[in-house]
């Protein structure tokens, strides 16, 4: 019964209003807030003020009620205090800065854009014979192969380059806020990181200024008679000889030194690294945004995007003397930005809306909750010493302490020194796991990453902080790996380049491996379900990884969909093109781990590379971030506790500039609007948790981070036997306006294991219905 019911969802929108044999919510059609609260609103909210949007890249909410933060954001504290500070904000899942860029661009969620960022696998651009031009990045080559293999998108030529509409392929498949103010007439800036400022305006109808070029020409010619530097990278964004770098134009995007113990494979070192390496561009493209585009070119609508915190949080992790320098840097810029305004007589027709993408984590390996309920570090954390006048590096562990707070009732663990484990590589695991399909086939991953020695955060030390050479996780130089110069190399993982023949005429099934940090990108070349299924239930095995969501377009709901797992649907990752990966599967996250004295720990996914800190899980760390708005059109010296999210943000725009969207995912924030007529008791909020069906009698292991084969009397030297079931927990909120409109919020998402078979039902559930179905099991 449960798999004849699940199959009629998946083949159309599901609305239920009457069934005997389970739980039932109310039922009604959807109608989008967005589009219709924008025609009703317009005449009452619509003005002729002005907007910036300043995007604090990784901006942690808890930036605001942070002591040691006080002192190095005063402008920010001002201006949350002053406006209105949304205490419930949402960042888009997967929480990641390409994702979250396109959704401040649209209001719209990558399953209906099409754009999922930040690392995505698009073979078709390589393969394609009806694209003629060759794809470059901004340093002018050509990386018309390099799409064969997942590849990064923060760069605006990228972008470009996969903006194909000719061949039915545009970047994104909605419109974005920029398009229609452009058609509006409105005179729009965009300055800032490049590819997340740069999708904004992709198709390049406004100012822009980015970390790899200035447009248009006009403008670009503009600065240098300024006499201000130009990025490097201009002149490749024009035909040649357009315009030629003045001969003392250096580099002012170049970031300063990154602080290293001793050899970079040891990692950063944030005690040498005290100071943000990024402040010095971010100061370069904020003063030509303040003092010149702001002062001269007057938008209406600007987008301002610096990379820290962000960058800096990778770098050094949160909660590191150069986070806090990031901080002091962007509050820095804020308060110019202000004073500018007030210089220009526009402060009173200019509205600023501070927001992150995301929030950030550090990346530390963690196992299950002790038996009292304490989380529990898989490795211990290190100090560090001093070796000599010029370097540190890693010594020896430190104690972790439990503490139970009795204001928030959570049961903490405190740690000291830096995070020397948390890495994982997901190619790495799958391939050497030796996985196999019912018919013998080997499945092999591929990431396209090279050969990787990632000594700092891959769990190899010994508790005096030397390489643990018996670790699986180190592999002693064999001829696999090779550094420049042809000299054999030891390594932690060795090279996936993605092989050009990915069928299975070999006996092997190719599986591809987008990693995203936080998150993962599965794409299965073949769709194959029995590979699926492999897949699935080896994410589950592994505690490295959380929740699972699967395609259920390409994999029915039903005898072929895997337990345990939801669908891309559900958190409106589905594409009706296909863009959207086979499998999104979020990394094991803790919120109750303090590392620098700031809550939150993920596994980090690589394809050989090393971070200290990162985001993109669905974590409730990662997913609530920051937002903050003050100006003419906004309500003063109010917080509001309802959910808003990042999905909301170019809707209010849009909203108050009169401009339409259309039928976005987000929604108009009317209640944080003086002239609206909306207030927060107008509307209704439920939390609803959604769960998967129980996948049951796995062999389950600890979150080891390094690879072994799953067929080998190896595995059973790790082996958790307190747990052997595994489910995928969805926590949301269901926002109800009281014209009846509807709208999904979505707090955290985990992975649930245990001992025991646990009586939980798939819900089924229709992000864009009010109809909501638990199934009995």
């Amino acid at each position: 019964m449960e798999d004849f019911m699940l199959i009629g969802f998946s083949s159309k929108k599901f609305f239920v209003c009457s069934l005997s044999f389970i739980y039932l919510t109310s039922c009604q059609t959807h109608k989008n807030v967005s589009q219709t609260s924008q025609k009703i609103q317009k005449d009452e909210t619509a003005s002729k003020n002005k907007i910036i949007l300043y995007v604090w890249d990784g901006l942690r909410p808890d930036v605001l009620t942070d002591e040691k933060a006080k002192n190095s954001i005063p402008n920010l504290l001002k201006f949350a205090q002053n406006g209105v500070e949304f205490k419930n904000n949402h960042s888009a899942y997967p929480t990641f800065t390409m994702n979250n860029a396109q959704v401040f661009a649209t209001g719209d969620y990558s399953g209906k854009s099409g754009f999922y960022g930040n690392t995505l696998y698009y073979p078709w651009r390589a393969l394609n014979k009806n694209i003629k031009e060759q794809a470059r990045d901004a340093t002018g080559a050509d990386i018309t192969a390099s799409f064969l293999e997942p590849f990064f998108t923060q760069d605006y030529k990228i972008l470009q380059s996969i903006d194909q509409p000719q061949i039915d392929e545009p970047l994104i498949q909605v419109t974005t806020l920029l398009q229609e103010a452009h058609k509006a007439g409105l005179v729009t800036a965009v300055v800032g990181k490049s590819g997340s400022a740069f999708i904004q305006d992709y198709k390049a109808n406004g100012y822009i200024l980015d970390e790899k070029h200035a447009w248009p020409l006009s403008f670009a010619k503009e600065l240098q008679e300024k006499n201000i530097s130009l990025p490097k990278g201009t002149p490749i964004a024009y035909e040649p000889g357009q315009i030629t770098l003045a001969e003392n134009n250096g580099n002012p995007i170049k970031s300063e030194a990154i602080q290293y113990l001793g050899d970079k494979s040891e990692g950063t070192d944030p005690i040498r690294g005290n100071k943000s390496p990024y402040n010095p561009q971010n100061y370069y493209m904020s003063d030509v945004f303040i003092d010149t585009i702001l002062a001269e070119k007057k938008p209406q609508l600007s987008i301002l995007w610096l990379r820290n915190p962000d960058s800096t949080e990778h770098y050094y992790g949160p909660g590191t003397l150069a986070y806090y320098d990031a901080l002091a840097a962007n509050d820095k810029i804020l308060g110019k930005l202000i004073a500018k305004l007030k210089e220009l007589n526009l402060d009173k027709e200019t509205n600023i809306i501070i927001v992150s993408d995301h929030s950030h984590s550090n990346i530390v390996a963690t196992k299950r909750n002790d038996s009292e309920g304490f989380p529990q570090l898989m490795y211990d954390m290190h100090k560090i010493v001093k070796e000599s006048d010029d370097n540190n590096k890693i010594g020896p562990k430190t104690i972790a302490e439990k503490h139970h707070s009795k204001v928030s009732n959570e049961k903490l663990l405190i740690t000291n020194g830096i995070s020397v484990s948390g890495t994982v590589r997901t190619a790495d695991l799958i391939t050497k796991a030796k996985l196999k399909t019912q018919n013998g086939h080997l499945i092999s991953a591929y990431d396209g990453g090279d050969c990787a020695f990632n000594a700092s955060l891959s769990g190899i030390r010994n508790g005096d902080g030397s390489i643990n050479k018996s670790s699986l996780g180190y592999n002693s130089a064999n001829g696999i790996c090779k550094d420049k110069s042809g000299k054999n190399i030891p390594f932690t993982s060795q090279a996936y380049a993605v092989p050009n023949n990915l069928s299975d005429s070999d006996k092997i099934q190719k599986v591809i491996i987008a990693p995203n940090g936080g998150t993962d990108y599965i794409y299965i070349p073949n769709h194959n379900p029995k590979v699926l299924q492999e897949l699935v239930a080896f994410f589950q095995r592994r505690q490295e990884y959380s929740a699972i969501f699967v395609d259920e377009r390409r994999y029915l709901l039903g005898s072929q969909f895997p337990r345990g797992t939801l669908p891309l649907s559900y958190v409106k990752l589905a594409n009706h093109s296909g863009r959207n990966p086979d499998i999104v599967v979020s990394l094991t996250s803790n919120a109750h781990v303090v590392v620098n004295g700031l809550k939150g720990t993920e596994f980090d996914s690589t394809d050989g590379d090393w971070q200290r800190g990162n985001h993109g899980s669905f974590g409730k760390i990662d997913i609530h971030n920051t937002l903050i708005a003050a100006g003419p059109d906004f309500k003063s010296n109010k917080a509001i506790e309802l959910p808003t999210g990042n999905v909301d943000v170019a809707p209010t725009i849009a909203t108050i500039l009169g401009l339409s969207l259309g039928n976005t995912d987000g929604r108009p924030l009317l209640e944080s609007l003086k002239n609206s007529g909306v207030s927060e008791n107008d509307i209704t909020v439920t939390s609803v948790k959604i769960t998967s069906s129980a996948a049951c009698d796995l062999e389950i292991y600890h979150p080891t981070t390094h690879p072994f084969d799953f067929n080998s009397q190896l595995k059973n030297n790790f082996i958790d036997k307190e747990v052997n079931s595994f489910y995928t927990d969805l926590k949301a909120k269901i926002l109800i306006t009281k014209e009846g409109n509807r709208y999904v919020y979505f707090d955290e998402a985990e992975a649930k294991r245990q001992q025991g078979c646990p009586k939980i039902g798939f819900t089924l559930f229709d992000s864009e219905a009010n109809s909501k179905v638990v199934m009995q099991e």
